[in-house]
């Protein structure tokens, strides 16, 4: 029925993408719970994330494929064609995509150095309590220490609250795309 590929596989790939932001929002969603946790669970942060990540690329994928005939010209914009045409929006998307998968590697890399920071203070704690008098190199190395550890949750709460900001306008484009663009065909 359809010569155009491009035109056949995109009711697909715009359902999964959409199934697939869902289940991404969702994983954001225990994220941001667990990052008002107290006392903060760094180990299980990193946890969630690495699965966000894993979610975010799947979404990514398949907001990619949606649109992947535009290149080619196999595609239109939604402005042409009002039936299978891309909306500026499902573009748009896929870069705010990118853009959610690079705050959340730098955030998981950044809890993953903080982790590694720990067990370093935590280390030369034990030195410092091997060598009684405990002053000199150790002890200006610990306090710098601490001061990075009193700021880090601080700091990782800010970047989610940048990334919850970034997510409303994410938002809106997926509503706009659920409205407006092509509706998929039941399977």
């Amino acid at each position: 029925m359809f010569a155009n590929i491009f035109i056949k596989n995109r009711p697909f790939f715009g359902k999964m993408r959409n199934q697939n932001y869902q289940r991404a929002h969702a994983f954001f969603r225990k994220l941001q719970e667990l990052s008002r946790q107290s006392p903060f669970q760094a180990k299980e942060m990193v946890r969630q994330l690495e699965g966000y990540i894993k979610q975010l690329e799947l979404t990514l994928q398949h907001a990619a494929d949606a649109i992947r005939g535009l290149k080619r010209h196999k595609l239109g914009m939604y402005r042409v064609d009002k039936v299978f045409g891309v909306l500026e929006e499902e573009i748009v998307l896929t870069y705010f995509l990118e853009e959610m998968i690079s705050s959340s590697q730098f955030l998981k890399k950044r809890l993953e150095t903080d982790q590694k920071i720990r067990i370093y203070r935590e280390r030369l704690k034990r030195f410092q309590l091997q060598s009684p008098g405990g002053s000199g190199f150790l002890a200006n190395i610990l306090d710098s220490l601490d001061a990075m550890t009193q700021t880090e949750i601080i700091e990782i709460e800010k970047l989610i609250n940048i990334m919850d900001e970034r997510y409303r306008i994410g938002d809106k484009l997926f509503d706009i795309i659920l409205n407006k663009g092509p509706k998929p065909t039941p399977a």
